[in-house]
């Protein structure tokens, strides 16, 4: 690239040069051919040739003595190329700087071009510009500098001090090489003069004449003698500020430094230099200071002393303060230097105090005005001009604090004064030391100065901090975890807002809560504690910084009063939140730095002054003052187990509704706001840190905290938020409540999370240490319980509302006492250190201690009841952290420590116990019963973590779980008899049941396994009780259930199954062997015992448990019932099942009647287990030698029921019956005697069950007797060998009246769906064998009532009840037929059901519903159509098909015959007939209609021609005969058919008339009538006499028809005149006039039927019959030629016949 700038550059010269300078374009020709002569080369190879050829740069030396511009600049450009590549000919040096100084006073852009190639040549060409070639570059730069024009002027300054700078650089460089490069010249020093190098000498001669020309002085070795004060002082800044070390390693710049510089910067303070000479002066003195106070120690002590003086108000100007405190500022932020300042004058003997005087000075400074500052009684935030968004909340919080008196209201902007430090108005932008820029001193804020005093504070302890705390922590790598704990714990506080140490940020980056210290001290470490106490620095001597470490701790103890003084002026002064956290922060730090060196007493003054902070007195006092006398219910108890509780405070201010108080409400005293809350907090922090160390001095923090744990909690009793009534101007009117809360809650919660971490920090404590904590503690527990004594009336001492200064103290300490805090924090402490108090040494570890303290405190009524009942919470939960703890860690003597802990808890029970005398007021036995509660509670929580692991104690246990049952309800020896348990068990109180039952619950479900033999009746004796306490029904119910665990836990145990066991026949038997000590294994004897608990709590008056029990009891023998023998089982049933059979209420007049049907309930429950158990195990039962008894004790057990008469209870008895006799098996399982007994109980009820008995619900009836008939199914499998028609009989009889019975099921309609009593019955018949003699009998007669009785049920007797509704029984009809015909066709062969009447008796039953058919229409089912008689008609088919040709081949007597046969015929005659008119829908009639004429056509082919037999009564056929005629009709006639039978001819002709026809709706039944009397009269010669009977019969009824028809005609058409005939009339005499045309029948129908029968033989009688009517009617029918066609045939039909006669 700069081949191509100088190849270009030339060209334009060149171009530039043509015709103006000869020579000057010769040699730029002659210098670019010799560029381009070296051909493409890499950069550094054309520098480096170039280099080598001095003619080649004689092109640019001349253009720039032409004097022309453009030939100038670009020669000066191609040069700071060359030197920029260093391709400058080192010879030519001297001729480059001559002609870029002959070029200086042109352009702006040629010299700014000269003064960018200065740096690069003295740095590219350092070893030949030396001497007065550097003294050549230097002047060019000087010539430079002195140009008018700002930009050069400016660049020239700057790059002259860039030389300076550079020549400084070579030496450095030249020290680097001291062994390569010999000296060369000389030069002055304090001890003479010294040898030196080129560089170092070059350097010397330039420092030098710049401290001349800086004095005003002439230079020696520079040629220029002039240069600016400022300039130069700027000029010696930098050389000593970039090369301090060269002063201090060459004497000659040492001398320089104390001859030259050092007397001109004293020299220069005392003098009234104006701004810019001073803030350089000063600039220069600090770099001394901080650089080379080792080597001018004698002349900066001169200059300490003058800044020091300078402070004084009169001594200077304001902005000259302000410089020397800014020094300062920076001497404090340097912990090395301040060391190095107090050995080089304070630590020397004889030395003057320079620091302390320093320190003293800062601490007249802090108090020189207190009211800039803003000082009163607490620190405030200054408020005023530009207060910034994030202080207002801390501002607000401070007024609502109660000092908004103090502050006053916010200052306008156009103020000028703001009282108060703040870094929005007390500091400025860019310090006075830094403003090089600025002429006159800048304005600086009043405040100023007091807010370097406050950095210049914090800086010093800062900086002792820094060096001294990392001195405590371990080096060695195995300790690398505490020094993670170390800085966790130090004190040193994190940058922003927070105190809080070891990685604590700002308060609003705690967490909003923190867990109790009691849950979070549940999480041991399974390794080896380590105690921990920091490390003393002093102690390190092996330390390379010992002496250092020294200078710190005698700093310390000269300078803390001082700094003390200082710090508490400022904590008490208006600052805002980062000066002031800055403040507390570098106190909390000096504090620490204190403690570890052990210096004692500033330790304890600043824990001290720290503490007042924290809780100012006067906000104490005001406290104490508005504090009203309190009582035991308006203690703090429910917030003293942790510290500051955050809710407390900022949950009832939550809402901005309640956050305003009126203007007249009284003013509420103040509470401690962030200001005090971050001291607290760091005071806390001192403790984390200095724990181990402290000792005594723990009192100071526990007091604090103490008082500020009584103002915030009472604040908040008293309020519920934190503010004060009486700021009322604006500003603080317009702040938001919520905002004020949230910020103080984040600080309240970073403060209890420092108060848990540090009372943490005690677990690696030694134990002296912790002894020490412990001791204070008590202490205050020794003090808070003296003040807190009571009066036996409970009432609190009434002085405290006299205030004076003798009594102040003592009233402090009796209000702070009522907070209970030390006794919390007691607790907390041994929660911490639980790992370690439960050692094996508990008076030297803390347990003894602690535990005695706290029973002390619990047991003494003296005190109020708010501590006592602290005191055991506190014990309690130290009870269960210590059985945690020692479940989780390995203990050692695990059951001493168990009893230990077990023990700690009953003693305080004990004595609630034996306190139970009535001698004590209510609250305080109400306070000692909740520390009974609370004890029992712990039980719990011991068990529910521990119990598995508990190896002792478990009598113990039971004594605790016991202890809430009067001595009354206590078994002592666990053995007394059942008789002597059935008593109500009275608890002390109804509060300790549920929480002494939970351990117990814990026992039963968990920890069976682990409890002794010994408390295993214990334990069944504490279930009793817990189950018949009337207090707690819940608890009860659930103690049924742990009968079954520990039945459960019995059964599962192994060992004997009962040997010994089921000896025993009796109660007192089976006590009197558990009292046996000979039998190791006594488990089946305690599982007797338990069942016989179990049944004694059966008995109870509540039927919840009553009904458990029961209910559990038979659970338990259902699941175990299989693994008892014989012999163990009759054991059981004479000690406990019988017993259960006695379970029922006793006799009580007054009983209600939901009392009694929850004995109902019961007695059920009782019965069903009992029948489950002989059900279950009948064949364990079966094999006892004394079965006989055992059944009878059941059955008579079953009949004693029966005498309660109760519906629930009868139902009942008969269901468990039945599901026994179901098990039993066969009919050979019982003997005679206990069948007999069975079928006596059965065939002795009936509806004896139901009638009589109190009104009950209509299912109660029906479940009653269904549950009686299903017990018939079983029952007659045993009696199935022995049955016969007697018992068949009576049990019939007792189906039928029970069926019978008027009551019907519930939303039930039995017109689809049988009752479940009918199809019990119906089920009950079905079983019955029928093979037995007369039985098929019984039960065709018994079917065929029950499928009649839905037609006659009208006809019933009323149910005695009202409210009984009758079923309909129309399901039962149809299901009845079924069963009918299954019975008739099963014995249709076998002569008895027809001699019996059984037949008869169905199809009678049958013709009901077939002849009533649509007349049959019950309410219940409304118009919904039923069709029952088809069902009938389908039953009188089926079995007609098969009765009646089985009849022919028996030898059945005609009577009997007749009697079917008449039956028959009326069934028959049922189908074609219809006696109503309301058929209904005219496709369903149609339906109808169609299935009675194929029934029909299927009985005739059944019935005809044998219902002419000589067997058949002739009523039977005429009725036959005449329902057929009558059924023929297809409308209405007034005719009688047995008046008009014989009737013929003109006879039956009557008046006439035109009115309409009745039509019957059955035409098609009609005409099939018509076709069957036809029919029924053709007989041809040769037929049977059955045929020929039949004929007869039918002929005088078909005559009949024909002449009714014409007669009709006869009469009416003459009316009608040309009127035309009804059609269905037209149509019927024509289908009939066709129908005898063709008919033929034999001459001996005539003679049979005619009165005067004719003399002549023909088959066409019945028109002779017929004549007369035949002849009129043709006269009639004139017009009407198709029927005179039909009635001219029938007439020549008649001649015909006459003709073949």
């Amino acid at each position: 690239m700069t081949a191509q700038v100088l190849n270009v550059e030339l060209s334009n010269l060149i171009q530039e040069s043509k015709r103006k300078n000869s020579d000057l374009r010769q040699a730029a020709e002659k210098s670019l051919n010799e560029l381009k002569g070296l051909g493409p080369r890499p950069e550094h190879q054309i520098a480096a040739e170039l280099s080598q050829r001095g003619n080649f740069l004689q092109p640019f030396l001349i253009a720039c003595g032409t004097k022309n511009a453009k030939f100038i600049s670009i020669a000066v450009l191609c040069l700071q190329r060359l030197v920029v590549a260093k391709a400058l000919a080192r010879s030519r040096l001297k001729e480059v700087l001559d002609a870029l100084k002959e070029a200086a006073n042109l352009g702006v852009d040629i010299q700014l071009k000269i003064l960018q190639a200065l740096p690069p040549l003295l740095q590219n060409y350092a070893d030949d510009l030396q001497g007065r070639l550097l003294g050549e570059v230097l002047l060019l730069c000087s010539i430079l500098q002195s140009s008018k024009m700002g930009v050069v002027n400016n660049t020239a300054a700057a790059t002259l001090q860039q030389l300076v700078i550079s020549i400084f650089d070579k030496v450095v460089i030249e020290d680097d090489k001291a062994l390569e490069i010999p000296a060369t010249e000389e030069a002055p020093s304090g001890n003479g003069a010294v040898p030196i190098r080129a560089a170092a000498f070059d350097a010397y001669r330039v420092f030098l004449d710049l401290c001349l020309l800086t004095e005003g002085q002439k230079s020696q070795f520079l040629k220029f003698n002039a240069l600016p004060q400022t300039f130069g002082l700027e000029l010696i800044e930098s050389v000593l500020t970039n090369h301090s070390d060269i002063f201090l390693t060459h004497p000659e710049q040492a001398n320089i430094l104390r001859t030259r510089v050092v007397p001109l910067v004293i020299r220069s303070l005392g003098e009234r230099l104006n701004f810019p000479t001073t803030v350089r002066v000063t600039r220069v003195l600090y770099i001394l200071l901080r650089r080379h106070l080792s080597i001018l120690a004698p002349d900066c002590e001169t200059a300490l002393c003058i800044l020091t003086h300078m402070l004084d108000p009169e001594a200077a100007p304001q902005w000259k303060r302000a410089l020397c405190m800014e020094v300062f500022r920076g001497i404090c932020s340097e912990p090395a230097l301040v060391r190095k300042i107090f050995s080089e004058y304070d630590a020397k003997e004889g030395g003057k105090p320079i620091l302390k005087e320093l320190v003293a000075a800062i601490t007249r400074l802090a108090t020189e005005k207190p009211a800039v500052i803003g000082l009163g009684a607490q620190s405030t935030v200054p408020v005023g001009q530009a207060v910034p968004r994030d202080a207002s909340s801390e501002q607000a919080a401070l007024e609502a604090g109660g000092v908004a008196g103090i502050i006053g209201g916010a200052v306008g902007l156009g103020e000028i004064t703001v009282p108060g430090l703040s870094t929005q108005w007390s500091l400025i932008r860019v310090p006075c030391i830094d403003q090089l820029d600025k002429t006159d001193p800048p304005s600086t804020p009043e405040s100023y100065i007091y807010c370097l005093t406050l950095t210049c504070i914090n800086s010093f302890s800062e900086g002792l901090a820094k060096f001294i705390l990392p001195l405590t922590i371990p080096s060695d790598g195995s300790k690398g975890s505490r020094r993670r704990v170390h800085r966790e714990r130090s004190g040193s506080l994190p940058k922003g807002s927070g105190v809080g140490g070891g990685g604590e940020g700002s308060a609003s980056e705690s967490p909003a809560r923190t867990p109790s210290p009691s849950k979070r001290a549940l999480q041991r470490r399974t390794t080896q504690r380590r105690t921990y106490i920091p490390g003393n620095p002093l102690t390190l001597e092996s330390h390379p910084l010992y002496a250092d470490i020294q200078t710190s701790a005698t700093i310390v103890e000269a300078c803390w009063p001082a700094l003390l003084a200082s710090c508490s002026t400022f904590l008490y002064a208006a600052l805002d939140a980062e000066l002031y956290h800055a403040l507390v922060r570098s106190f909390q730090k000096f504090a620490h730095v204190a403690g570890l060196l052990r210096l004692v007493t500033p330790r304890d003054a600043f824990l001290t002054t720290l503490g007042k902070a924290a809780v100012p007195s006067n906000v104490l006092s005001a406290n104490i003052v508005a504090s009203p006398n309190q009582t035991e219910g308006a203690s703090t108890f429910s917030n003293a187990k942790g510290l500051l509780n955050v809710e407390s405070l900022v949950g009832p201010s939550s809402s901005p509704g309640n956050d305003r108080l009126s203007a007249s409400s009284d003013a509420q005293p103040p509470t401690l706001n962030s200001r005090n809350l971050l001291c607290l907090r760091a005071l806390i922090n001192l403790g984390i840190a200095l724990g181990p160390t402290l000792e005594s001095s723990w009192a100071i923090i526990l007091e604090t905290l103490q008082q500020a744990d009584y103002i915030l909690n009472n604040s908040s009793r008293k309020t519920g938020r934190q503010g004060s009534t009486t700021a009322g101007k604006a500003d603080a009117q317009k702040q938001n409540d919520s905002n004020l809360m949230v910020n103080v809650g984040s600080e309240l919660a970073a403060v209890e999370a420092s108060v848990v971490k540090m009372f943490e920090s005690t677990r690696d404590f030694p134990n002296e240490a912790l002894l020490s904590v412990i001791n204070s503690l008590c202490r205050l527990t020794e003090m808070e319980s003296d003040q807190a004594k009571t009066p036996i009336s409970g009432k609190s001492p009434t002085t405290f509302h006299k205030r004076t200064h003798s009594s102040g103290s003592v009233r402090l300490i009796s209000n702070i006492g009522e907070n209970v805090f030390a006794i919390a924090k007691l607790g907390e402490l041994a929660q911490i250190n639980m790992s370690r108090i439960i050692g094996p040494n508990p008076a030297t570890n803390g347990w003894t201690m602690i535990v005695n303290q706290l029973t002390a405190v619990v047991s003494s009524r003296e005190l109020c009841n708010t501590i006592r009942l602290k005191a055991a919470e506190i014990l309690n939960e130290i009870t269960i952290t210590a059985a945690r703890a020692v479940s989780e860690e390995n203990t050692e003597n695990v059951a001493e420590v168990q009893r230990r802990i077990l023990t700690a808890l009953k003693e305080v029970l004990e004595f609630t116990d034996k306190s139970y005398d009535g001698k004590v007021d209510s609250s305080t036995r109400s306070a000692e019963l909740e520390i009974h509660r609370a004890g029992l509670e712990s039980l719990n929580a011991i068990l529910e973590h521990s119990g598995q692991s508990l190896i002792a104690g478990w009598d113990i246990v039971f004594d605790i779980i016991t202890s809430i049952f009067d001595s009354k309800g206590k078994s002592n020896s666990g053995l007394e008899t059942i008789s002597e348990w059935e008593i109500a068990v009275v608890a002390k109180s109804p509060r300790l049941i549920r929480s002494s039952f939970s351990s117990l619950q814990l026992i039963c479900s968990d920890f069976l396994s682990t409890l002794p033999t010994s408390c295993i009746l214990v334990l069944i004796d504490a279930l009793y009780a817990f189950c018949s306490q009337l207090d707690d029904l819940n608890i009860s119910l659930t103690t049924i259930t742990f009968f079954w665990n520990v039945s459960d836990f019995l059964q599962t145990r192994g060992g004997s199954t009962g040997v010994f066991a089921s000896e025993a026949g009796s109660e007192e038997e089976l006590m009197a062997l558990v009292r046996r000590t000979d039998i190791s294994d006594l488990n089946a004897a305690l599982w007797m015992v338990l069942l016989l608990r179990l049944t004694s709590v059966s008995k109870d008056k509540r039927s919840e448990v009553r009904n458990g029990s029961i209910q559990t009891l038979f659970r338990i023998f259902d699941t175990y019932g299989h693994r008892l023998d014989p012999r163990f089982w009759g054991s059981c049933l004479k000690i406990v099942v019988f017993k259960m059979m006695d379970t029922r209420e006793t006799d009580d007049a007054e009983q209600s009647i939901a009392e009694r049907k929850l004995w109902d309930d019961t007695i059920n429950l009782v019965l069903g287990g009992i029948g489950t158990l002989y059900s279950n195990y009948f064949e364990i039962f079966s094999q006892q030698t004394n079965f006989r008894n055992t059944w009878a004790v059941f059955i008579r057990y079953l009949e004693s029921l029966l005498g309660r008469h109760s519906f629930e209870v009868n139902t009942t008895v008969f269901k468990v019956l039945g599901s026994v006799l179901e098990k039993v098996g066969g009919p050979e399982k019982l003997n005679i005697e206990s069948k007999d007994e069975v079928w006596r109980m059965w065939s002795s009820q009936g509806v004896n069950l139901v009638d009589g008995l109190p009104e009950g619900t209509r299912s109660g009836i029906q479940d009653t007797l269904t549950a009686f008939v299903e017990a018939f199914r079983p029952l007659y499998k045993l009696l199935e060998p022995t049955i016969d028609a007697q018992i068949v009989q009576k049990t019939l009889d007792i189906l039928h009246d029970c069926i019978l019975y008027p009551d019907s099921p519930a939303y039930f309609q039995d017109t689809d769906i049988l009752t479940p009593l009918q199809a019990a019955i119906l089920n009950s018949i079905h079983i019955i064998r029928t093979d037995t003699p007369q039985v098929p009998t019984l039960m065709l007669k018994k079917l065929s009532y029950f499928s009649t009785i839905a037609y006659s049920a009208n006809r019933l007797p009323p149910p005695k009840n009202p409210k009984l509704v009758r079923p309909s029984y129309i399901a039962l009809a149809v299901f009845s037929m079924k069963q009918m015909e299954h019975v008739s066709l099963s014995h249709v062969g076998q002569p008895g059901i027809y001699s019996d009447g059984a037949l008869t008796q169905v199809l009678k039953s049958l013709k009901v519903p077939i002849s009533l058919k649509y007349d049959f229409s019950p309410p219940k089912i409304g118009k919904r159509p039923l069709y029952l008689w088809r069902n009938a008609t389908h039953t009188a088919l089926a079995i007609l098909r098969q009765a009646l040709p089985a009849m022919e081949h028996l030898a059945i007597d005609n009577f009997h015959q007749g009697e079917i046969w008449e039956q028959v015929a009326d069934l028959v005659s049922s189908v074609v007939h219809v006696k109503s008119q309301s058929l209904g829908d005219p496709a369903t009639s149609d339906e109808d209609e169609s299935f009675d004429i194929d029934a029909f056509e299927k009985f005739r082919g059944l019935t005809i021609p044998s219902l002419g037999k000589s067997v058949v009564p002739e009523e039977a056929v005429v009725n036959f005969v005449v329902n057929v005629y009558c059924a023929s009709l297809l409308y209405k006639v007034h005719s009688d058919p047995w008046e008009d039978a014989d009737k013929v001819g003109l006879e039956l002709v009557r008046a006439g008339g035109t009115s309409g026809l009745e039509l019957q709706r059955r035409r098609r039944m009609s005409y099939v009538c018509i076709d069957e009397l036809m029919s029924l009269f053709a007989v041809n010669e040769g037929d049977h006499a059955e045929v020929v009977r039949l004929a007869n019969v039918a002929s005088r009824y078909l005559v009949l028809r024909v002449a009714l028809i014409l007669s009709i005609f006869i009469s009416d058409q003459p009316l009608r005149g040309r009127m035309p005939q009804p059609i269905v009339q037209r149509k019927e005499l024509l289908y009939i006039l066709q129908r005898l045309v063709d008919l033929n029948s034999s001459s001996i129908t005539v003679s049979l039927d005619s009165p005067n029968p004719l003399p002549i033989r023909t088959n066409k009688p019945h028109l002779f019959r017929l004549f007369p009517l035949l002849s009129q009617a043709i006269a009639v029918a004139q017009g009407d030629q198709e029927l005179l066609e039909w009635l001219s045939k029938a007439v020549a039909e008649l001649s015909k016949a006459l003709e073949a006669c």
